[in-house]
């Protein structure tokens, strides 16, 4: 019979504990999907902000032109008797490269040091791109057209790994190419 009237008073009277528990978990509940919500959804741009996008250079974009020097390298011929003479030459670019278009005399040459002095300190490695990269190839893999161009790609991938100043490779120019 106890248990009877512990019953009625339970369901006459509601439990206090049940529905504090309840209110407390739909506050939690809502608290929690709010900042939720507000750490997911996307943050917006306030009006004092500036949004630069960087525009790649393009090919009718005027940029400087950089030598590499000439490189003498023997091909991976089973005969070991073909060698490659080669001289490379780069149009480089750097974030203000729209700027260079518009430079003369002074300007223009401070312009060139600046990038002598980036790729001073980077020149042997660039070097060695290079001749590592043309000593794997034999001389059916730089004979032809196509093949000059994917070896053009290739260098320019290579190379604008080991430049970590400011200037990267846009193209790169064969100005001699002799296989014998």
């Amino acid at each position: 019979m106890a248990d009877e009237e512990l019953k009625e008073a339970g369901s006459a009277g509601g439990n206090p504990p049940n529905m504090i528990l309840i209110v407390l978990f739909i506050f939690v509940a809502a608290f929690g999907g709010t900042y939720l919500a507000s750490w997911l959804l996307p943050k917006t741009i306030t009006v004092n902000q500036v949004v630069h996008e960087a525009r790649e250079p393009g090919e009718h974009d005027h940029l400087p032109i950089h030598p590499f020097g000439d490189f003498v390298v023997n091909l991976a011929d089973v005969s070991g008797s073909r060698f490659l003479k080669i001289s490379i030459t780069a149009k480089l670019y750097s974030e203000d490269f729209e700027a260079y278009g518009e430079l003369e005399g002074e300007e223009k040459h401070a312009y060139h040091l600046r990038i002598d002095e980036d790729l001073h300190g980077i020149m042997p490695a660039i070097k060695d791109v290079v001749i590592t990269t043309l000593s794997r190839k034999t001389s059916e893999e730089v004979i032809g057209y196509e093949n000059k161009l994917a070896l053009k790609v290739e260098l320019k991938e290579h190379l604008n790994e080991v430049m970590h100043g400011e200037f990267k490779i846009y193209d790169i120019y064969f100005t001699d190419f002799i296989v014998q």
